[in-house]
């Protein structure tokens, strides 16, 4: 197989920042792990996350950049992502174009891969290059189930639909995704969601991975006191479409109180969560952590719980799994590309009051029976083993770029 010089372009690359700057960072340093040329440009404001810069290049951070995430930090956060935030992105996909032209002619680049964004209806400026451009995994196309359908508000419907029109307009303005040898979706809704004209061939990734798979050391029957807690443990932002004020629901009406909720995450919510769970002595707010430690966590947890009304991913979920934790997701968007039968539980999102019975069953019901934590943890490990490690996922992607390029 002819080794290829590979060009990864996105706006962030960063283990700090979280979500999906850590795609394109897990594209570089597997590909640099499996000993291909590879590439990197993002934004300087992720120079942090580099012990090594060999093979990095950086975009400057602006004046109209700073102006514009200053003034979104105004706004809700799903309107910022939608206005000030795009608008942001589009001045960095021209910076992103001018240096990708000089990188490709420097460095000989053979294809280049556009990993972040993952919205398919986000427009890319990624072609004219000279080389094939492969965009992807994207991973979009969501809305909120219809009981919560009240969390969008109108001004904010209104917004979405305009920009869902406009994104289309921009697309052919922009036609990174016309003109993209392959766009790679993580789903069928994704799929549907991409721009109208497009030109490229399409195929079906999963959008996240997990590194590593590791047995869980589960203590079952008398081996456990009776006495020890069981650890349920959430990680994500704190915003309203996680809902983890359901969580707080369940363990202010659960009846054993070594049954122990450790929320790791900081957000908008963060203040309203306290408040709401300020007399439970069974739940813990742990704030950020560096992911670098969140494997501490998932350790100690006995299972994992992401009750998330708009999650197209849920990378947590694969790393909770990916430790031999039980988990128990919403059955709406991303956990299902993710949680198979018998590998976790789903629970319909028919109404907030049905999602508090039966997280609250299911975290019980796990939490006094220590065999079946056990039987689901190994079967979460198989299932991660076999479907979603990082190693694999980029061996797919590399024979992707040869077949690009031939």
């Amino acid at each position: 197989m002819t080794q290829l010089k590979i060009l990864i372009v996105c706006e962030h690359a960063s283990s700090t920042f979280g979500g999906e700057a850590m795609l394109p960072l897990k594209y570089f340093n597997y590909l640099k792990k499996l000993n291909q040329d590879v590439y990197l440009l993002t934004h300087e404001r992720a120079k942090g996350s580099f012990e090594d810069t060999t093979n990095v290049f950086f975009m400057p951070d602006t004046k109209a950049h700073i102006f514009l995430y200053k003034l979104g930090q105004r706004l809700p956060h799903r309107i910022d992502v939608m206005t000030t935030a795009a608008v942001s992105h589009y001045i960095t996909q021209m910076y992103q174009w001018l240096y990708a032209k000089r990188i490709v002619k420097l460095k000989s680049i053979d294809v280049i891969h556009e990993p972040a964004p993952v919205s398919p209806k986000q427009p890319s400026l990624m072609f004219g290059l000279g080389v094939p451009v492969v965009i992807g995994p994207m991973n979009g196309g969501m809305d909120f189930p219809n009981a919560f359908k009240h969390m969008s508000g109108k001004f904010e419907r209104v917004v979405q639909v305009a920009a869902r029109l406009v994104s289309h307009v921009f697309n052919i303005l922009m036609p990174g995704k016309l003109f993209a040898a392959r766009l790679i979706v993580a789903n069928q809704r994704t799929e549907e969601a991409l721009p109208y004209l497009r030109l490229g061939t399409i195929s079906r990734i999963v959008e996240n991975a997990a590194d590593q798979v590791k047995q869980k050391n589960l203590q079952v029957s008398e081996e456990k006191a009776p006495d020890t807690k069981i650890r349920v443990l959430f990680v994500g932002r704190l915003v309203d479409w996680k809902v983890v004020d359901i969580l707080i629901d369940v363990f202010s009406s659960i009846g054993n109180r070594n049954i122990h909720l450790d929320i790791v995450g900081d957000g908008s919510e963060m203040a309203a969560l306290k408040t709401q769970a300020k007399a439970l002595d069974n739940v813990t707010f742990h704030g950020w952590v560096e992911h670098s430690e969140l494997n501490n966590f998932y350790d100690a947890a006995d299972i994992f719980v992401l009750p998330s009304v708009r999650e197209c991913g849920g990378a947590v979920i694969l790393e909770a799994m990916a430790r031999g934790v039980p988990a128990i997701a919403t059955r709406w968007g991303g956990p299902i590309d993710y949680i198979a039968e018998g590998t976790g539980i789903l629970i319909e999102p028919i109404s907030r009051d049905y999602m508090v019975k039966e997280f609250k069953k299911h975290i019980e019901d796990l939490a006094l029976d220590a065999k079946k934590r056990e039987v689901l943890g190994k079967k979460a490990l198989e299932h991660i083993a076999q479907n979603f490690l990082w190693e694999s996922k980029v061996k797919t992607m590399i024979g992707v770029y040869q077949e690009v390029v031939l």
